[in-house]
């Protein structure tokens, strides 16, 4: 049961939905029957992430093939917390009669206070994010929502790290500036959204939501809830403390690994390490200050547990080859060989790899590589890379591969590039 503050909370919150969802319709009768449906003007946008910004009475919806093609994304303008429930309920009821959501599905809460009811105390930009991680009932979630853990796009929000990798028990007084909490998008909570006014709740979703009309709602209350208590009672209690320790300690073994190659090599045997595709022990750990920071980021941010780390001391790179990286929620800036990938990865190179179900941003994909269910934005594919069912885009991508199925959205292309059952929109031919 909640207070009485608690309710006042809710019902002075602002709500914002962004439902990700398949139609039996295409984009233009799908827009006009939520707008019969809903009784709001909806704006049709030709790309995902487009820069119109609903409003409480002009929403838009636009193709978002994250879920593959066809996958469809309606966003709300923020709206009074009880407007905004009947209105979700509207949207499920909708999709049950006339669509479809299948596991890549989500529903995100987008969630802000009205600081002229509330106060000041209110605003978002004060929200302290290592107070709301600490105390924020995350378990309640996924036992509401079981299939939505451990997704690389909604990672928990339970990951707490020391700024340089060492220990540190909590002082007395937290400074939640002293450790890395979560600064990416693709957590169950996205606080990247704060400077715009307002937090993301990306826990939600999973093939069927549109039937679960109940336990969204709880959960978006339990979402309000949360917040209000963070930011009304901003300092640290005992018992954030104590979740705190008991965090970094869950993170003990990864932490320990960062101060030396022994500790390195004693808790993490099965990943070998190498410096210009030497194996020298003095050698190693003249190097491993250089490169502890990027290994830690494959620990934490990838669960690498084996495989093989080399370190290029000429180029300052960092190569990974024969690993299992299927919970990539962000791995950025490095060579990836011979390995099997899931999750968010930017600016790598990979060759011979097996890549499925990720967002590929910015990269160089070589050799005999193979991307299935994928986002490919603005990345290079050589001609014996072999993409299925795949979204392609970005107009600084150049693709030389084989494509099978999926929507090449828009790119260039070189004569290489052979097309089978594939949707292209707009592709540039070049030399």
């Amino acid at each position: 049961m909640y207070s009485s503050e608690q309710l006042n909370a809710i019902h002075t919150s602002k709500v914002g939905f962004e439902f990700e969802f398949y139609s039996d319709s295409d984009l233009t009768k799908t827009k006009d029957a939520l707008t019969r449906t809903l009784g709001k003007k909806i704006r049709i946008e030709d790309k995902a992430h487009s820069d119109f910004k609903p409003s409480a009475d002009v929403f838009k919806m636009e193709p978002d093939n994250s879920g593959g093609t066809g996958m469809i994304e309606l966003v709300t303008g923020p709206l009074p917390y009880a407007e905004a429930k009947v209105l979700m309920a509207k949207v499920l009821k909708w999709i049950k009669a006339n669509g479809s959501t299948n596991s890549r599905s989500s529903i995100h809460v987008n969630l802000a206070f009205d600081t002229e009811k509330m106060g000041a105390k209110f605003d978002m930009a004060k929200l302290d994010i290592g107070k709301f991680v600490l105390s924020f009932d995350e378990d309640l979630v996924y036992e509401t929502f079981p299939n939505r853990k451990d997704s690389v796009y909604a990672k928990s929000i339970k990951f707490v790290m020391p700024l340089n990798g060492m220990t540190q028990r909590s002082p007395g007084k937290l400074d939640w500036k002293n450790y890395q909490f979560v600064n990416e998008k693709y957590y169950g909570v996205n606080f990247t959204k704060i400077p715009k006014g307002y937090i993301e709740f990306r826990y939600l979703g999973g093939d069927g939501y549109e039937s679960k009309y109940p336990q969204i709602l709880k959960m978006m209350d339990h979402f309000i809830v949360s917040l209000y208590t963070a930011l009304d009672q901003p300092a640290y209690n005992e018992k954030e403390e104590k979740e705190l320790d008991r965090l970094l300690q869950a993170h003990s073994g990864v932490i320990k690994a960062y101060r030396s190659y022994d500790d390195f090599i004693k808790l993490y045997p099965d990943i070998r390490l190498m410096v210009d595709l030497k194996t020298a022990t003095q050698l190693i750990k003249l190097y491993y200050p250089q490169m502890r920071e990027r290994i830690f980021n494959l620990l934490t941010k990838a669960e690498m547990r084996e495989g093989l780390i080399n370190y290029d001391s000429d180029q300052g790179k960092m190569q990974v080859k024969g690993a299992k990286l299927d919970k990539c929620f962000l791995l950025q800036g490095f060579d990836i060989v011979e390995c099997e990938l899931q999750g968010n990865i930017i600016e790598c190179d990979l060759f011979d790899c097996e890549i499925k179900n990720s967002s590929l941003i910015k990269c160089n994909i070589f050799g005999h590589s193979t991307v299935t269910g994928c986002k490919v934005e603005n990345s290079y594919t050589s001609r014996n890379v072999e993409v299925n069912d795949c979204y392609v885009f970005g107009q600084n991508g150049v693709f030389s591969g084989q494509m099978k199925g999926g929507i090449f959205r828009q790119g260039r292309a070189t004569k290489h590039a052979k097309f089978d059952g594939t949707e292209v929109i707009e592709i540039e031919k070049i030399k």
